[in-house]
């Protein structure tokens, strides 16, 4: 019987996944994450044995990345795996994946449409985590946002942007992410309901006023850097209430993830918004 994994929609240059369960999602992106910007395996190729003793992406709710990086890792895993490619399988990546990998990677495959960035999160709490994951794809596709981040990080008074860092560090970022991911965080769109708490207080009560005028800016101007620069209403990717109670019901009968099971092709994931 065929595993429905996940559900997509594509708005524009954003392929937006959304998971029935945490297993499925990091058996599905964990690698993936991990080659595109772990701090300890950022552009190195891990195969299935050695992610699983390094641990990778422990915990992640949601993720995100260009898809570009899927090529490259592709290309790190036919350089390392090139002696032992079984060339009767087609795709030959077939051999060095596992099932739900082979099922996100035939989805990128077989788009009509070729967007340029990912992001994924659990159906549980999707409203959340990918109004997050969303600005990290409007880090990467705008450049005047990108600019504007940097402006107002370089403007943060200095004890202030300490405390900060110190958070973002503790958290296991790298200080290459640490203005995306601090316009992440402050730049959300949060909505009457959701579990998510005041964004200002993110970093703690000594960073609540400074944090509090950022946000402040940023929500006055990243609806500007989706139209402008990406094309898109930023409303018109908020998923609705109706797609995500059809994505909980179609994936609530998903078996769990089976890392050894060959892959059956399931029904489209493809959902109307």
């Amino acid at each position: 019987m065929a595993r429905q994994l996940f559900v997509f929609v594509v708005h524009g240059p954003i392929l937006t996944l959304v998971f029935g369960s945490a297993q499925a999602q990091h058996a599905a992106l964990s690698r993936l994450e991990c080659f595109y910007e772990s701090k300890e395996y950022a552009n190195t190729y891990l195969n299935l044995d050695a992610a699983l003793r390094a641990r990778i992406c422990r915990g992640y709710e949601a993720f995100n990345l260009p898809i570009d990086a899927v090529s490259s890792w592709l290309k790190a895993m036919e350089d390392a795996q090139r002696d032992s490619s079984d060339q009767e399988t087609t795709p030959w990546w077939h051999s060095f994946c596992n099932a739900e990998e082979i099922e996100l990677l035939d989805t990128l495959f077989e788009l009509e449409s070729r967007p340029s960035y990912l992001i994924s999160s659990l159906v549980h709490h999707a409203d959340v985590a990918l109004a997050h994951e969303r600005l990290h794809a409007l880090y990467h596709l705008s450049q005047a946002y990108r600019q504007l981040l940097a402006s107002i990080w370089d403007d943060i008074p200095r004890n202030i942007r300490n405390t900060i860092e110190y958070d973002l560090k503790l958290r296991g970022y790298k200080e290459a992410v640490y203005q995306d991911e601090f316009g992440a965080y402050l730049g959300i769109t949060t909505t009457p309901g959701t579990r998510r708490g005041d964004p200002v207080l993110e970093f703690g009560n000594k960073s609540t006023e400074v944090c509090r005028d950022v946000r402040k800016t940023l929500l006055h101007r990243i609806p500007d850097f989706w139209c402008t620069d990406v094309g898109i209403d930023e409303a018109s990717m908020q998923l609705s209430t109706a797609f995500l109670q059809e994505a909980k019901e179609s994936l609530a009968s998903a078996h769990k993830p089976n890392h050894t099971a060959s892959l059956v092709k399931g029904k489209d994931r493809r959902m109307k918004k």
